[in-house]
């Protein structure tokens, strides 16, 4: 018996291509392609195969056992190597159930039957299918994390929100981030604005420190940093050398840091909002619970979240907290596995390792701690919650029965303080999970069905937006199954704004921004959000097209990236050129791989979208950057399109109606302005034929310019809202494309409009 094995599946013989989605961090996956085992990454939950060109395609699942994890690696001699752990070397076995495999011709039902599978056979969670989404997923929202950081006060907030309302955006979802609880050690000097990137990632607090902390001695520890520190693999010299000097002479160095730099060394010292959200007797602040009456009653705000750690902080709950309420605390020295340590050997030296965390180890104490965590929240009119951290808790199990152990625990209690507080009339539970993605964690969620997809956005870094782009889109593929990716806020007004905004559009998930109080792009968020503060949402997660699942649309220097969806009428195709920077699994970061990436052209169909293929056409092709309508005879006809590096482009498909005799055709394609043009669309009928006249009623959001395909042009566009009496539309008609444009009024009391065609035929 071992708490730790790995296991030789054998030799990967036969495989044309395949996507790894591999853990890059303690909290996030990313993808990895290749064609041989070697190209497996250690640490890989998810693996798809195309076992030959064009299919069979096959996956491979690495499981919860008990108290077990289990991962997928490669080696140098083209094997698969199964790992299994407990993480907590008193936590033993002799062998687990540890992978599940399938084969499928249809990757995408290959995935969809898979997840299912594995979730009825081991019922530690649900899939998506089975869950209700909360109803924040369809408002626009806004994050006070890139605005204000961990600064935040409630001053800023409504400064934030009346921002973007006089700029004409309505955010109905306002997510409070960190900043807004009780915490200890108290920092010290350093003040966050919006300007800077207080980062979340352990990355750059191991950089900063070597850059900074240690005054005439600065210079000579930042160089061996970065020179023997910062690829250095986990067990190297210069890895060990570091350290060992983290755990002796820099400790207290660090810990200045740690207490001045950052939050990453409190702990959650009270459940009641800190004094920033205190009502104070000069008005001067304002207490939570009259923040929230502001927002919904003033400015026009539905919902308000509030961001946590699964833990309570980010190093945890302090010990004498739990005591003062009745639960034990434990302030626990971590004892991090080998195999987490290869995956990201920093976690050697960052603050819960040289510092300790305070856990709850303990269930019947957890749901104490939920308990008095959320009630004040409650009692305040919050609406749900984020609970950052997930997976840096599982990575913390020895001692206190495992990873494994440690996350079902916490997630059981957590899930059933959600779901009796925060849960809307229909179920949907109003709860973001996030870095969240060890398999400890997302095998958890029976009820939460909202996960984030990748790392953060970070504003100030250049070279981190086109991976971001390609982690949300494949990570989506895996965790789509079990909850709707969440691709993460953004700035709008941001040199990659428009990229980020396109993603989004075609995500299927949540739309929010972080943008600081007057740093909006105006018409750019016009593009996404209508004048209610709702988005048009894409019904299924977003996930890359079949011709570019296994393509290394980050550093092959030819594929580009391409994303479908699907809308309630029709699907969308998202066009990204997203070369030039890839994660390295060996140095741990990304690596600029192209500096210049060449402008490429890429061919879409209508049966890139998935949903589409059992339709055969005819269909039509909106593209959003020229208002340009193609007509696709089938669903394999091609249209093509060129961009350059970190540009970007949305195609609407659309079927085509068509009478019996071929006299009309017929395809409304949705609002032109909006990034998903589609999305507007919510029915449409067939076309009622006679002898004279033919007609087609549509059901769209509004207002905007809409567009549809015609042939021939219309006689008439009625709006048909008030059934005593209709409303003609004037409109424009192309001949030659057979485009019909018309602009439809604002709706009335938030009911889409109701638009009909009509041609005469005799």
């Amino acid at each position: 018996k071992a708490s730790a094995v790995d296991t030789s599946l054998g030799k990967l013989s036969t495989c044309h291509r395949l996507l790894a989605c591999a853990r890059v961090t303690r909290y996030w996956m990313g993808p990895a392609f290749g064609t041989k085992a070697k190209d497996i990454p250690l640490d890989t939950q998810f693996l798809l195969l195309e076992v030959k060109e064009g299919g069979p395609y096959a996956i491979l699942l690495p499981l919860l056992d008990g108290d077990f994890r289990a991962s997928i690696g490669g080696n140098k001699s083209n094997e698969i190597i199964c790992h299994e752990e407990s993480g907590d070397e008193s936590v033993l076995t002799s062998g687990t159930r540890a992978l599940y495999v399938a084969v499928d011709d249809d990757p995408y039902k290959l995935l969809k039957d898979s997840f299912a599978a594995v979730a009825k056979e081991t019922a530690t969670f649900d899939t998506l299918d089975e869950k209700t989404l909360p109803p924040n997923v369809d408002e626009f929202g806004w994050c006070t994390w890139d605005a204000f950081y961990s600064e935040v006060t409630p001053q800023g907030i409504i400064d934030g929100v009346t921002s973007l309302r006089e700029a004409g955006i309505q955010p109905k979802t306002v997510i409070l981030d960190d900043g807004w609880q009780q915490v200890e050690p108290q920092k010290k000097t350093k003040e966050i604005t919006s300007g800077e990137d207080e980062s979340k990632s352990t990355n750059s607090v191991a950089t900063k420190v070597a850059n900074g902390i240690l005054g005439i001695f600065a210079k000579v520890v930042s160089a061996m940093y970065e020179t023997f520190v910062r690829k250095a693999p986990h067990n190297s010299i210069p890895n060990k050398i570091w350290s060992f000097l983290t755990r002796t002479v820099l400790k207290g160095q660090l810990w200045n840091y740690f207490d001045t730099d950052t939050d990453f060394g409190r702990q959650l010292s009270g459940f009641q909002p800190n004094e920033k959200f205190h009502d104070s007797t000069d008005g001067s602040t304002i207490g939570l619970k009259e923040l929230v009456s502001r927002l919904k009653t003033e400015l026009g705000v539905t919902r308000l979240f509030c961001w946590h750690a699964l833990h309570g902080y980010w190093r945890g709950v302090s010990p004498s907290l739990g005591k003062e309420n009745g639960f034990n605390a434990t302030n626990v020295m971590p004892q991090l596995s080998e195999h987490l340590l290869k995956v990201e050997p920093i976690l050697a030296w960052d603050s819960v390792s040289l510092f300790g965390v305070g856990l709850v180890p303990q269930e019947q104490d957890l749901s104490k701690f939920y308990d008095n965590l959320h009630s004040p929240l409650v009692d305040a009119g919050v609406d749900g919650v984020k609970v950052d951290v997930q997976s840096g808790v599982s990575s913390l199990g020895g001692g206190v029965g495992g990873g494994s152990r440690i996350a079902r625990v916490y997630t059981r209690a957590l899930e059933d303080s959600v779901s009796m507080r925060f849960a809307s009339r229909d179920g949907g539970i109003s709860c973001i999970n996030c870095m969240c993605h060890s398999t400890e964690n997302l095998y958890r969620y029976r009820q939460t069905s909202v996960a984030r997809a990748s790392d953060d956005f970070y504003p100030q870094r250049p070279n981190s937006h086109t991976v971001h782009l390609v982690n949300v889109a494949y990570n989506s593929l895996f965790i789509g199954e079990i909850c709707l990716p969440d691709w993460d806020m953004f700035h709008s007004k941001h040199a990659s704004g428009g990229l980020h905004a396109a993603a989004r559009a075609v995500s299927g998930g949540p739309v929010y921004v972080s943008d600081a109080p007057g740093e909006h792009d105006t018409e750019l968020l016009k593009r996404l959000v209508l004048k209610d503060g709702s988005v048009l949402r894409c019904r299924l997660p977003g996930r890359p097209t079949r011709d570019c699942l296994f393509s290394d649309v980050g550093k092959d220097a030819s594929s580009i990236l391409k994303i479908w969806n699907q809308n309630h009428h029709g699907g969308v195709v998202g066009l990204f050129n997203s070369q030039g920077v890839a994660w390295n699994y060996n140095t741990h970061e990304n690596e600029v791989v192209n500096k210049f990436p060449p402008t490429l052209t890429t061919s879409i169909k209508a049966h890139d979208v998935e949903s589409l293929r059992d339709t055969n056409g005819p269909f039509v092709a909106f593209r959003h950057r020229s208002s340009v309508v193609d007509y696709l005879s089938d669903g394999n006809s091609i249209i093509q399109s060129s961009l350059s590096h970190r540009d970007w482009d949305i195609i609407t498909v659309v079927p085509v109606k068509q009478t019996e005799d071929g006299g009309v055709a017929w395809a409304p394609i949705g609002l032109a302005d909006m990034l998903n043009t589609g999305g507007a669309v919510s029915n449409t009928t067939d076309i009622n034929n006679d002898a004279a006249a033919a007609s087609a009623v549509l059901t769209s959001r509004g207002p905007g310019r809409f567009v549809a395909y015609s042939q021939p042009e219309p006689t008439q566009v009625s709006l048909i809202d008030n059934p005593n009496a209709s409303t003609n539309l004037p409109f424009t008609y192309d001949a030659r494309s057979g485009l019909l444009s018309f602009v439809l009024p604002s709706e009335r009391n938030g009911a889409p409009h109701r638009v009909k065609v009509a041609w005469e035929t005799g």
